[in-house]
């Protein structure tokens, strides 16, 4: 287990912390969309508006870097064999694959700082309120983790590995409640088939900025239980040394 834990925290140093230092402009670059529909919520609806653009921010990145490990796991494999290094290497696909996880959280985490610490300065948590928006999104990472993961194997050409992930990213986050609330849906339900979805009541509802009936907050509590338990599984099972 020591060894797990170590191997999986080295591998998100290498692709988490260090790029973060030495390539902050990806940092940048994967913070303008969400920055752009806050700053035109924040014109448009004033103060309302600022925190819904500061939660749908805040679940777009998490969702975003997430997704982004499609590109990362794509890149090791096919252009730096990184991936095949470590086949003879004592490092468990299991251990690679968390430890991508781990590193697309580090390199959302000042993105997340600053989503969260605007929102405390403005008043919008209240303690079980931060408690139920931490969970959700946590859960949120982890699904999206493995999925970005699982979705690296299925691509054997990098002209995809890159824009792969900002289609997803966008569907994920444009597509679901994110930053509207569910209730324009036919049918709230429908604003929890996504995992982004999902979080986006669960934020809502924690921050009060939209209300939901208890039967639709347990539905969207329900789907991220389902897609973190899937998320993990991917992680997991679908982690293979692939030779390619």
């Amino acid at each position: 287990m020591k060894k797990l834990l170590r191997d999986i925290l080295i591998v998100g140093w290498l692709n988490g912390w260090v790029p973060l230092m030495r390539s902050w402009i990806w940092l940048v670059a994967n913070s303008i969309t969400p920055l752009s529909f806050l700053v035109l919520l924040a014109i448009y609806e004033g103060q309302r508006g600022l925190v819904w653009g500061l939660l749908g921010g805040l679940t777009w990145t998490v969702a975003s870097n997430g997704i982004s490990l499609i590109g990362d796991a794509a890149f090791y494999r096919l252009e730096i064999k990184f991936q095949q290094m470590l086949v003879a290497a004592p490092v468990s696909p299991v251990a690679y694959a968390l430890g991508l996880a781990l590193s697309s959280f580090i390199f959302a985490a000042p993105a997340v700082m600053f989503y969260v610490a605007y929102l405390a300065a403005l008043g919008a948590f209240t303690a079980r309120g931060a408690v139920e928006l931490s969970i959700a999104l946590a859960m949120l990472w982890i699904s999206t983790a493995g999925i970005g993961f699982a979705a690296s194997t299925l691509i054997n050409q990098m002209r995809y590995a890159w824009a792969v992930p900002s289609i997803l990213s966008a569907v994920l986050s444009a597509m679901a409640p994110v930053y509207w609330p569910a209730t324009v849906l036919p049918s709230q339900y429908l604003g929890v088939v996504l995992p982004t979805g999902a979080a986006g009541i669960i934020g809502q509802s924690a921050l009060g900025i939209a209300r939901y009936g208890l039967n639709v907050l347990a539905a969207a509590w329900a789907s991220l239980v389902i897609y973190t338990a899937a998320g993990l599984v991917l992680l997991a099972k679908v982690a293979k040394w692939r030779q390619t």
